[in-house]
């Protein structure tokens, strides 16, 4: 099996598609998740060498996935062709979830039925030309991530989740948002970050970046996105300056350890620099927020590690512990630790006192657990 791998990626290298040319009509919009899901499995089921490039409408123009770009997706896809003109693809157990991160299972089979590559994908969506497309962890560009104070009781905070949700849905992974829960059964132990940035003690409480923007009110889900966007757009076009890469994980039901290789731009003072790791659940429906709605990206845990004297030539080691002391909605069920998992890492720097002028995330990254 190692051999043909081999001889695939030398085929990716030696030869090329002739870069989408053609004038195809894209067969993927005005659709849903479970639609989009169905549309994959459909779509490779019937692709053959005559018409693989349709799959290009299956992958953003800006896609970008562990170094890997559209381009270089095709290129993939054309090489089994290239190997064997029968080839057959199959594309199944594709979950999606509600924050469009996805994860599917491919197969390329030959014409004498050796299985050719057998492979699960992890990757990101985004919504495109009036449906979704593939988008990739988009780790070659600058990222932003809002921290959220709300609680099921605050009567405007639906305004501000759903907005980021939104947001979520329109930007892709290069914008993260997570919840933390203040006063009510979701509630995680996350009074020490909200006593360092400066607030009213009234939710919503959002940070942008760190020191972007402080949203204190949500009068409506129209005025906090236009409000969070006008305050990412411009950190969206800011340069790459902190770089995560081979993120390795392990769970137990009581410990995530985890460690993490970090590239620092000389141009960041590494005084008082920090990463910070939230551990949270993807989406709960069975206690929702003040308007019904299910809750999105809900903080279970948070640590910080001081990395301002660590030598990151090495990669940076952290663990997440006491995992069996979960906020009070799963012990009262005695659920335990939810499936849908996502770890969130960024570097920011944090002085003590909170100085909004400094206090900056530099770069987040999510991987699913």
């Amino acid at each position: 099996m190692k051999k043909i791998l081999i001889l695939f990626f030398l085929t990716l290298v030696l030869f090329s598609c002739d870069r989408f040319e053609h004038v195809l009509e894209p067969s993927v919009s005005n659709i849903g998740l479970d639609e989009f899901a169905e549309s994959i499995t459909d779509l490779f089921a019937s692709t053959n060498q005559n018409n693989y490039l349709e799959l290009s409408f299956l992958f953003s123009d800006n896609y970008y996935n562990q170094d890997i770009t559209k381009d270089d997706k095709m290129d993939y896809f054309a090489s089994f062709f290239l190997i064997d003109p029968n080839t057959t693809f199959s594309a199944d157990e594709i979950i999606i979830s509600p924050s469009l991160n996805v994860s599917w299972h491919f197969t390329a089979t030959n014409s004498d039925l050796e299985i050719l590559a057998d492979i699960t994908f992890v990757d990101f969506l985004i919504e495109e030309n009036e449906g979704f497309v593939f988008y990739g962890d988009q780790n070659n560009a600058r990222k932003v991530i809002v921290e959220l104070f709300t609680g099921q009781w605050c009567s405007n905070c639906p305004n501000a989740e759903e907005a980021l949700h939104n947001l979520r849905m329109q930007h892709g992974s290069r914008f993260t948002y997570v919840e933390y829960h203040v006063g009510d059964q979701l509630e995680g132990d996350f009074s020490d970050i909200f006593g360092y940035y400066p607030n009213t003690g009234t939710l919503p409480l959002g940070i942008v970046n760190g020191n972007a923007h402080i949203i204190y009110s949500a009068p409506s889900i129209e005025e906090v996105h236009a409000e969070i966007e006008t305050a990412i757009t411009p950190l969206l076009q800011e340069p790459l300056l902190a770089l995560f890469t081979d993120v390795q994980t392990n769970l137990t039901d009581t410990l995530l350890t985890a460690y993490v290789q970090i590239e620092i731009d000389p141009s960041i003072p590494t005084d008082n620099l920090s990463l910070v790791a939230v551990l949270m659940e993807d989406y709960n429906e069975d206690y929702p927020n003040h308007h019904g709605d299910p809750h999105h990206n809900i903080a279970l845990k948070r640590i910080t590690v001081d990395i301002s004297t660590l030598n990151l030539d090495d990669p940076v080691s952290f663990e997440i512990n006491e995992l069996d002391v979960l906020p009070q909605w799963y012990m009262d069920n005695a659920t335990g630790l939810p499936e849908d998992l996502t770890l969130v890492i960024w570097v920011q720097t944090l002085e003590t006192p909170y100085n909004q002028n400094s206090c900056a995330v530099h770069n987040v990254i999510e991987v699913s657990i």
